[in-house]
């Protein structure tokens, strides 16, 4: 498997970004370094793994001769990244290089590839698909014919979202014209030091479904750039078990975690917030943001209750920065107080912080270029003007959360 051609990211991409949205040529540079990472990471993966999977290692290989981008979109999937960056940074089990046995056969679906090779037993998880739950005490095979997929008696369905006879299907999202992944069962979805929901109940998948379908309509009427990101940085929506928690990983690029929040409106929000921090993740593939030498101090966050290092806080000020477009926005189609404050609060919070980073001497060339870009985009709001009572309240809840958490 190869990569893609080289790719760069130059000042005047780093200008792009620093808007919060991006170009679709930039966007697409910053995915196609994700792939070409991918790829290589799961060839190393692969060429390990050929004493305990060779015929799986095998699979995968000619199905990338198939259908190199069939395959290498099947390779994108964030759990893919995740899993192969555990086998080669962890101490891997032999259950963790099995994996690859799923990982092939997710590959020759996606390239029409017909095969037939030798089955883990029990618990087979699929990437992008779903998984299969075979006797733990019965040899299987895996069986790919004609587009369809069997592991050993369990048939997956022609559409794998949906469950059948010794089978959980991974369910999906449409937000807008984006499918996403709805992933409450791939072993390698927990990157995020936050407590995993369980496989969700029917009524709980249908819950996500329809907040889902309302989020993703008003992203496409009324923040189609943010749609454009996500078409190419969010492939998954991993469910959390805490309220009001989210997360992203650089080990996952494409999935966002988020307990489902109160409202499809927060939802969006939601997803918009963590498709940036997917965004900055892909970018530092290209340039780092911090001097080698940067000193190792922690700075206050005003949406965190715990100082930050300066990494962090760019990262921060990078979703954040995403958010006040957001809700400034939903401000000018609604007037609506909750748009009003949050616009508010998100524009005064991100200019503060990025004043913070601008005096830490902890920014590279890179990094101090893409921070003057995003304060000059949010000057640029300056003459935004919002009602007095909704300023008052955001500058008031500002003001607690410093004299709470201030460092």
């Amino acid at each position: 498997m190869n990569g893609p051609a080289p790719l760069a990211i130059g000042a005047a991409e780093l200008d792009d970004l620093a808007t919060g949205r991006g170009s679709d040529r930039v966007l697409d540079t910053l995915r196609g370094g994700q792939v070409t990472k991918h790829v290589l990471l799961v060839r190393e993966v692969a060429h390990r793994a050929r004493a305990v999977a060779p015929e799986a290692a095998r699979v995968l290989a000619e199905a990338d001769r198939r259908d190199p981008a069939a395959t290498r979109a099947l390779l994108a999937h964030p759990q893919v990244g995740a899993w192969a960056l555990h086998c080669l940074t962890g101490a891997p089990a032999g259950s963790d290089l099995h994996h690859l046995h799923g990982v092939a056969a997710a590959a020759a679906v996606a390239a029409g590839l017909d095969a037939t090779w030798p089955a883990p037993r029990g618990r087979v998880p699929i990437p992008a698909l779903g998984t299969a739950l075979t006797d733990a005490d019965a040899d299987a095979t895996v069986t790919v014919a004609a587009g369809r997929l069997a592991v050993g008696p369990v048939a997956v369905p022609a559409d794998p979202a949906q469950d059948a006879p010794g089978w959980l299907g991974l369910r999906r999202l449409d937000v807008g014209p984006l499918r996403l992944a709805l992933d409450d069962l791939d072993p390698y979805r927990g990157v995020y030091d936050l407590p995993l929901a369980d496989r969700l109940s029917p009524a709980e998948a249908a819950a996500w479904r329809a907040d889902a379908a309302a989020a993703g309509a008003l992203l496409a009427e009324h923040h189609p750039w943010h749609v454009r990101s996500m078409a190419r940085c969010l492939t998954s929506v991993v469910p959390l078990a805490a309220a009001g928690r989210s997360a992203t990983s650089r080990d996952a690029f494409g999935a966002a975690a988020l307990a489902r929040p109160p409202d499809p409106r927060r939802l969006a929000a939601g997803l918009v917030h963590e498709q940036q921090h997917g965004k900055l993740n892909a970018l530092l593939l290209f340039h780092d943001m911090l001097r080698p030498d940067a000193p190792a101090r922690r700075y206050y966050a005003p949406w965190r209750t715990d100082p930050r290092p300066a990494g962090a806080l760019l990262h921060g000020c990078y979703a954040h920065l995403a958010i006040a477009d957001f809700w400034r926005t939903e401000y000018q189609r609604t007037t609506d107080d909750l748009s009003a404050v949050e616009f508010t609060r998100w524009r005064v919070a991100v200019a503060s912080t990025l004043d913070t980073l601008h005096a830490s001497d902890a920014l590279s060339p890179a990094g101090r270029r893409l921070v003057d870009g995003m304060r000059a985009h949010l000057d640029s709001w300056l003459p935004d003007s919002v009602p007095a009572d909704a300023r008052r309240q955001a500058l008031a809840t500002l003001d607690a959360h410093r004299a709470a958490h201030a460092i």
